[in-house]
C-alpha cells in the first residue's frame, strides 16, 4: 500500500470497487441504472443537461462577457483593426474584470461547463470526494471538447497538487486523476511532481475572493525538473476566483515552461 495513505481511504476504494463489479452501474449524475449499451460513467441525459461555458467569453481566462464589456472592447478595438474571433473578447491582449488581478504567469484558462446543481456538480462531487476514478473520463471529454486548439497545441499538463494531509484524508487528488484522464484523450504527459505544495491551506469553499488570493499565496512551490520550454497547462476540477490556479502558475512559471494555461471541468458563481 502507498505510504500515506489512510487506511480508511484505502478500504473505501476497494468497497467502491467490489461495488461496482457486483451492482448494476449507475450514472454518477443522476444516480439511475446505465444501460448496459450506455458507455463511460455518465448518461446521455445528464451529458445533455450540463451547461456549456457560451460566448462570448474573455480570450484569457474564458469568462463570459456581459454587454457593457463587449462596448468598451468593441470602441477601444475601433474600426480598422481585423475581425475578432468568434465568440471572444475582441481586444488581443486585454484583461477584463474577472481576470485582471490574475498573476501574468496565465496566459489563458479554459473551464468546460458551469457547476451547476445537478449533474456538473454531481460528478465532481464523486470524483473528489467518493473516490469514484471513473468519473474523470468524461470530465475530460467535456474539457477537450471545449479547449479546441489550445489543448492540441500543449506540451504537457501538470495537475494542481493536494496538501498532504488531504492528499491522506481522501487518498487521491482528484485534478491528477482528471490530468490522466485528459493526458491520455490528447496523448500528453501528465507532470505530476512539477509543482508541489509548500503549506497547508483552509478549503476555500466559504471565503470571499479576497481571502481566497491570501489563502493560497505563496502556498505552491516548483517541484521536479521537466517543464523547462514546454507549453503546459494546469489541470483542476473547478475554477472559481483563479485563485489557486494563480498561485500554482506562479510557482510553476519558475521551472521555464514556454507558456502556462489552465484546464478546468466546471466553472462556479464568484462568491460574494
Amino acid at each position: 500500500m502507498r505510504s500515506g495513505l489512510s487506511m480508511l481511504a484505502f478500504v473505501g476504494a476497494r468497497a467502491r470497487e467490489i461495488e461496482s463489479l457486483a451492482l448494476p452501474r449507475a450514472c454518477l449524475g443522476c444516480e439511475r441504472p446505465l444501460p448496459p449499451a450506455e458507455p463511460g460513467a455518465c448518461c446521455a441525459v445528464c451529458l445533455h443537461r450540463m451547461r456549456d461555458i457560451a460566448p462570448p467569453v474573455c480570450r484569457r481566462c474564458g469568462q463570459p462577457l456581459d454587454r457593457w464589456s463587449l462596448r468598451i472592447a468593441g470602441a477601444a478595438r475601433g474600426p480598422h483593426r481585423g475581425p475578432a474571433g468568434r465568440g471572444a473578447c475582441p481586444i488581443e491582449d486585454t484583461h477584463c474584470a474577472f481576470c485582471r488581478e490574475w498573476p501574468a504567469a496565465v496566459a489563458w484558462a479554459v473551464s468546460a461547463v458551469w457547476l451547476d446543481d445537478g449533474p456538473a456538480r454531481n460528478l465532481v462531487h464523486a470524483l473528489k470526494y467518493d473516490g469514484w476514478r471513473c468519473a474523470a473520463g468524461p470530465m475530460a471529454a467535456r474539457i477537450r471538447l471545449a479547449g479546441g486548439a489550445r489543448l492540441r497545441s500543449l506540451d504537457a499538463l501538470v495537475p494542481v497538487p493536494l496538501g498532504a494531509a488531504r492528499l491522506r484524508e481522501r487518498g487521491h487528488n482528484q485534478a491528477a486523476l482528471l490530468a490522466r484522464a485528459l493526458g491520455g484523450a490528447l496523448g500528453v504527459p501528465v507532470l505530476e511532481g512539477a509543482l508541489r505544495r509548500a503549506r497547508e491551506t483552509r478549503s476555500q469553499t466559504r471565503l470571499s475572493p479576497a481571502a481566497r488570493r491570501l489563502n493560497v499565496a505563496d502556498a505552491f512551490a516548483p517541484g521536479g525538473p521537466g517543464a523547462r520550454g514546454l507549453k503546459v497547462a494546469l489541470v483542476d476540477d473547478v475554477l472559481t476566483t483563479g485563485a489557486t490556479l494563480g498561485a500554482a502558475a506562479t510557482a510553476l512559471a519558475e521551472l521555464g515552461p514556454a507558456s502556462i494555461g489552465a484546464v478546468t471541468f466546471a466553472r462556479a458563481l464568484v462568491p460574494a
